[in-house]
């Protein structure tokens, strides 16, 4: 044997963690009260015997959650975080129900075949709470007899963990023309310049993370229409400096006519 093979054996020895590469992990997602199915993919030619499945939540302890065998489903602790919401799908896949954010973690493997050979495989898991809702707030610009100015706002109550993003289209696509379509850096805000005959796109703004997505496509036609209607700023503060001076010429009337009737 070779001075280089020796060095290699010599230091896997001494350090097992060499001799072995660990478990590629598949990234799984899953949403709050929903269920996930984690399927081992055994190697084609492979009868599998049982499969052991075990979980840690990255907290250094590791429990046994399940054993798949011949004779069925056995659980060695029943009470344990998981209790009735595991299931065995099949000989090879098992299902966990009404999923908590505490299930989040690695779950591991152990297949054994019929020809006593054993394979490792790993899934980490990640449950996310549903996406809330989102909701638009538009907010006029300069609008005209041919074009409709706005800002169209999206906000998710509570979304801080949430991605935005805005589409336009049916079937949706990206946004594209940067001239008539300017999103924020934060891409939460969309301001639009379109013409009003016809009404060029509808847009729609979609909350997601891995595991959920909810989308809203406001009125455009209604939006722009009162946008054309209501008052500007400029109006209100001319609609309330008259009813102020108003006010003051009927004030001051209304003394004189006191005035003059007192003797």
């Amino acid at each position: 044997m070779s001075t280089h093979w020796f060095v290699l054996l010599a230091c896997a020895a001494a350090n097992p963690g060499l001799a072995q590469a660990p478990t590629p992990r598949r990234h799984v997602n899953g949403i709050l009260g929903g269920s996930v199915l984690l399927s081992v993919v055994p190697f084609p030619g492979r009868k599998v015997r049982t499969v052991e499945w075990s979980f840690g939540a990255g907290t250094g302890d590791t429990i046994q959650l399940a054993e798949f065998t011949s004779a069925g489903f056995e659980r060695p602790n029943p009470k344990d975080q998981f209790q009735q919401r595991l299931e065995m799908h099949n000989a090879t896949s098992l299902r966990i129900k009404a999923l908590q954010l505490d299930d989040s973690g690695v779950y591991e493997a152990r297949i054994k075949t019929t020809v006593s050979i054993v394979e490792d495989q790993a899934f980490l898991l990640t449950v996310y709470e549903p996406v809330p809702e989102p909701e638009i707030r538009s907010h006029s610009l300069s609008s005209t007899a041919a074009k409709c100015n706005i800002t169209l706002q999206c906000l998710v109550p509570g979304g801080e963990r949430v991605n935005i993003s805005w589409r336009r289209g049916s079937p949706m696509r990206d946004l594209g023309d940067q001239e008539r379509y300017q999103l924020s850096p934060d891409g939460r805000s969309l301001q639009l310049s379109l013409p009003l005959n016809p009404l060029a796109s509808n847009f729609t703004c979609t909350a997601s993370n891995p595991a959920d997505q909810k989308s809203i496509s406001p009125d455009l036609q209604s939006i722009c229409q009162s946008s054309r209607t209501a008052p500007r700023p400029c109006h209100w503060k001319a609609i309330f400096v008259g009813v102020f001076l108003g006010l003051q010429i009927c004030a001051i009337v209304l003394v004189n006519l006191l005035h003059r009737k007192m003797p």
